[in-house]
């Protein structure tokens, strides 16, 4: 099958030529009608003809002079395309952008059928700027007099506007995924999780949320008294609206209606993020590029034509969106924590710089030049978990006490291994005693110890990574005080505005739970 028809050569009735991408095919029809035809979800619409039907055409010809004809058996030509003769060596092709053309051996254009697909799409890429777990939240927001609470089962709209806050900075993502938490999600009290459902608030508080209401009420097809309805508004205003803001190279947040009635709105509508579109004009078909919430790290295509009311996603079956709108995104500088993530497959070695998160709150091991001096204090270096980002939270990765600087240096750090942590800064290391209680909860105090990267043996803290084997960047760790058996552990809610600098707690925990829980943030 070829692309092609090139100087001399005819397509009979019932040949074709097909685009390299087989979405578009130009065929010589025994009706004598030479039409070129969309592909699309298996059918074949016709957006070109030469109108010639009956009238006694058999071939279409590419003549060696240039012209593109349909004749009848005699060689008599019923039609042609005006004003090519004359160039010798022009042959025909149609492009995988769904338009025939004449072209010269220079690669002039000559004569299109203008039937290009209009296409933009900006470079969002849903694996590497979206987040990577599943939007698996839930929440109220709202009571409705005379229906009840209404309940959303994700933040959608969060994770769209957060998710473009961070793009249009050029800050990476947090690379959280879903396996990292017990509910796939960041629990309640984790910054990410927070900062995602102030954005889900923020997406109702501007203008267009009111379609929520109205487009759910409204009927999809025009009515007397209703307007256009939904699958107009959404065709011809909100189409038009999303590729002017494309066009701009802006993503667009899109509120996606298939609620019917008030009951239905946090639970059937949905918020997605748009960063391309597809539009044959003369198809009238619509295809609109989405990062989807529900879908971790693949494109998702919504999709219209002729004939269809509604908009097909590619990761709904048999459930079409009735339509969509263009939201009121307004942008807002998002928290960060590292610029650097770590590669997927990226593994923790002894000597390199390290940041590591607290789990379950996100916020960052920490330590600064302040001592403690509560009650029972040992009077060292405070610890802490920091909501935010400077040189306090980098560490250096060393083997037990006693071991050379050099110890299994660039090895991978496994399960079960005994390592000391040294605060990059002040050259103390992460320690740990019993004896002396944390400042805020009374547990076993945790601070940084010695001078020079010398300290003693309760610098010593095991490896515990869930799962066994190395220490990688998406697998979450324990540190273990191997002296007292206590965990490094911090909590939400706990600080004290002198004894911890107004920062989150960092303790030893006698028990387990999932406080316990560790990140691999960056690698330096």
């Amino acid at each position: 099958m070829t692309n092609q028809l090139k100087p001399g050569q005819e397509l009979l009735a019932d040949q074709q030529i097909t685009a390299n991408n087989g979405r578009a095919f130009l065929i010589m029809q025994g009706d004598g009608n030479f039409v070129l035809y969309e592909v699309h979800k298996g059918k074949h619409i016709p957006v070109w003809a030469s109108g010639t039907n009956g009238r006694g055409g058999v071939k279409a010809v590419m003549r060696d002079n240039g012209s593109l004809a349909v004749c009848k058996a005699n060689g008599e030509a019923v039609w042609d395309s005006a004003g090519t003769a004359g160039n010798a060596g022009a042959y025909l092709i149609i492009q995988d952008d769904g338009n025939a053309v004449i072209y010269t051996n220079q690669g002039k254009a000559l004569w299109d059928s203008g039937t290009w697909r209009h296409r933009r799409k900006l470079d969002f890429d849903p694996a590497v700027h979206g987040f990577l777990f599943r939007n698996k939240f839930i929440n109220a927001i709202a009571n409705i007099p005379g229906h009840g609470q209404v309940k959303t089962q994700g933040r959608c709209g969060g994770m769209a506007f957060a998710a473009l806050d961070y793009f249009l900075k050029g800050i990476p993502v947090p690379k959280y995924t879903g396996n990292l938490f017990n509910a796939e999600v960041p629990p309640d009290g984790h910054w990410l999780a927070d900062y995602i459902y102030s954005r889900l608030m923020d997406s109702f508080a501007v203008p267009s949320s009111i379609k929520y209401v109205h487009w759910t009420l409204a009927s999809d097809h025009s009515t007397l008294l209703g307007g256009k309805g939904v699958s107009r508004w959404t065709k011809e205003e909100e189409f038009p609206k999303l590729r002017s803001l494309i066009d701009s190279g802006r993503p667009a947040v899109l509120g996606l209606v298939d609620a019917t009635n008030l009951l239905q709105i946090g639970s059937e509508n949905h918020q997605v993020l748009a960063y391309g579109y597809e539009w044959h004009s003369k198809a009238n078909i619509m295809n609109v590029f989405v990062y989807d919430n529900n879908t971790v790290g693949k494109e998702v295509v919504l999709s219209s034509e002729p004939g269809n009311p509604h908009f097909d996603a590619t990761n709904k079956t048999n459930d079409p969106w009735r339509g969509f709108f263009v939201v009121d995104y307004q942008h807002k500088t998002p928290p960060v924590f590292t610029t650097k993530p770590p590669a997927d497959t990226a593994q923790v070695r002894y000597g390199q710089t390290i940041k590591v998160s607290h789990l379950i709150t996100g916020l960052t091991l920490h330590s600064h030049a302040l001592n403690y001096g509560h009650s029972r204090s040992s009077g060292q270096q405070q610890v802490t978990c920091f909501r935010g980002a400077d040189d306090n939270d980098l560490w250096k990765i060393k083997g037990p006490d006693g071991t050379q600087a050099n110890h299994r240096s660039n090895e991978v750090v496994q399960h079960g291994d005994v390592i000391r942590l040294e605060h990059v800064l002040t050259q103390r290391n992460l320690h740990s005693h019993s004896g002396h209680p944390s400042p805020v909860t009374g547990q076993q105090e945790v601070t940084c110890f010695g001078s020079g990267g010398q300290g003693d043996s309760n610098d010593n803290w095991r490896v515990e990574v869930e799962g066994g084997g190395q220490w990688n960047a998406q697998r979450r760790v324990r540190l273990v005080h191997l002296n007292t058996n206590h965990t490094l552990h911090s909590h939400r809610g706990h600080s004290d505005s002198r004894w911890t600098a107004g920062q989150q707690e960092v303790t030893g925990f006698g028990g387990r739970d999932d406080n316990d829980w560790w990140w691999l943030l960056e690698i330096r």
